[in-house]
């Protein structure tokens, strides 16, 4: 019998600010966190607006003299990491790990991160610097902080960890290819503990203007706008980026109950497919996506008649909301029309290598607390998008214990996984 995997620890940063608790209230008060993006220049791009976190102080959190040597990506993912380790229990006095006090239990914890853009925000700045004063000038952590898997180097530091490590890069699903990894692992018995989950720090010119280049990108919200961001709508047009970081600690549910650990949930069955089709639309009929929540499905042992709510990819691309909206018709069939259909990135925006863990935090909150939260600025839904998309208000249930969560990224990388309450 394979083990069942469980989610023991949470962590999260969002637009609307550092832990779970903030994130929940503003999405159950319908606050819309996406404003004009004010950090740097937007007369290149279109897409002005975005999930912006403000006033961010890492120093209540990290020292001054490691926020030097990393990008804010990697900032986003220690915070979000420890919040997750001290939820599970896991910090010696709410600091350090507890395998650090026996040498051979950091071999049996690893990491997976999903992410897209690395730190951008440090490397551009570095290159204004070279060409502006000189390679003196470029910083000595320039090689350290900006690429993808720079977190996971960094979090393998601060936490003592030296089991396995693996960064996934799949735009939208390189979050959820590594939760999906972590819990292969923990199967496998290659780890006792894993720390997975995905980071994003996609405000800078550079990174901004690599993502408008895909065509995928918003261009009403050149306006500066908040309600651009449409999954679903008919004026849908295009994503809108959003910041932050989501992270979980998953183990063993023998192993979980036997440390006596809380756990939050079970991760019960994950998929992943490729459409094979084009470098940047989707495939239209939906198939390759719905096996992914099949197969999930099927590994979870679960019906789509249990399915009670399903967290959409939601990109507001209008083919790709369309080829969603198919792919969960193949994938649920008679069962469609019933389960609701919940974006909650509508209110703050696409995390790209975050958006799956941060979706997969709320639908924990959401499982908690037996509420879904809405899928803002869904006015009319548009041609080809025939779900209950939960729009504009949260709606309470009578039961939330079974929850598939879509991510979806460019080209067609698709992947489900199905949470299920631990009873």
């Amino acid at each position: 019998m394979m083990a069942r995997i469980v989610i023991t620890g949470m962590g999260v940063i969002s637009p609307y600010g550092i832990g779970s608790g903030i994130l929940w209230e503003k999405l159950l008060a319908g606050e819309n966190g996406l404003k004009p993006l004010t950090t740097f220049e937007t007369s290149h791009i279109q897409c002005r607006v975005g999930g912006q976190l403000l006033d961010f102080r890492p120093e209540a959190y990290l020292s001054p003299r490691l926020i030097r040597k990393i990008d804010r990506f990697s900032t986003f993912g220690l915070i979000s990491a420890h919040l997750a380790l001290q939820d599970a229990g896991l910090l010696s006095d709410g600091k350090k790990p507890v395998w650090t006090q026996q040498e051979q239990h950091s071999h049996r914890v690893g990491i997976t991160v999903g992410n897209n853009l690395g730190g951008w925000e440090f490397a551009e700045r570095e290159l204004r610097h070279l060409w502006a004063l000189g390679p003196r000038d470029v910083s000595p952590h320039m090689a350290t902080a900006w690429f993808p898997a720079a977190v996971q180097g960094n979090m393998s530091i601060y936490f003592g960890i030296k089991g396995i490590g693996r960064t996934f890069l799949s735009d939208r699903a390189s979050g959820a290819l590594a939760i999906m990894h972590a819990a292969d692992c923990l199967q496998r018995g290659r780890a006792d503990i894993m720390l997975a989950g995905g980071t994003e720090a996609p405000f800078s010119p550079y990174a901004a203007l690599c993502y408008e280049t895909s065509g995928l990108m918003s261009k009403k919200a050149v306006t500066g706008s908040p309600e651009t961001y449409r999954p679903f709508d008919e004026a849908h047009d295009g994503l809108v980026a959003g910041e932050g970081a989501a992270f979980f600690v998953l183990e063993r549910a023998e192993d979980a109950e036997k440390r006596g650990a809380t756990i939050l949930a079970e991760v019960a069955g994950w998929a992943s497919t490729n459409d094979g089709y084009h470098p940047v639309q989707p495939a239209p009929d939906g198939e390759r996506y719905a096996a992914a929540m099949t197969r999930a499905m099927q590994r979870a042992d679960a019906s789509a008649d249990e399915v009670d709510c399903l967290f959409a990819a939601g990109s507001a691309v209008p083919d790709e909301d369309v080829s969603e909206t198919r792919a969960i018709h193949l994938a649920l069939r008679e069962a469609a029309r019933r389960v609701p259909v919940a974006t909650p990135k509508s209110a703050f925006g696409n995390l790209f290598g975050a958006a799956f863990p941060v979706d997969m935090a709320i639908a924990l909150l959401a499982m908690q607390h037996r509420v879904l939260p809405a899928t803002l600025n869904l006015d009319q839904a548009a041609p080809g998008c025939d779900l209950d998309y939960v729009p504009q208000t949260p709606r309470s249930v009578d039961h939330l214990d079974r929850c598939l969560i879509n991510a979806r990224g460019i080209g067609g990388a698709n992947a489900s996984v199905l949470l299920r309450t631990w009873a």
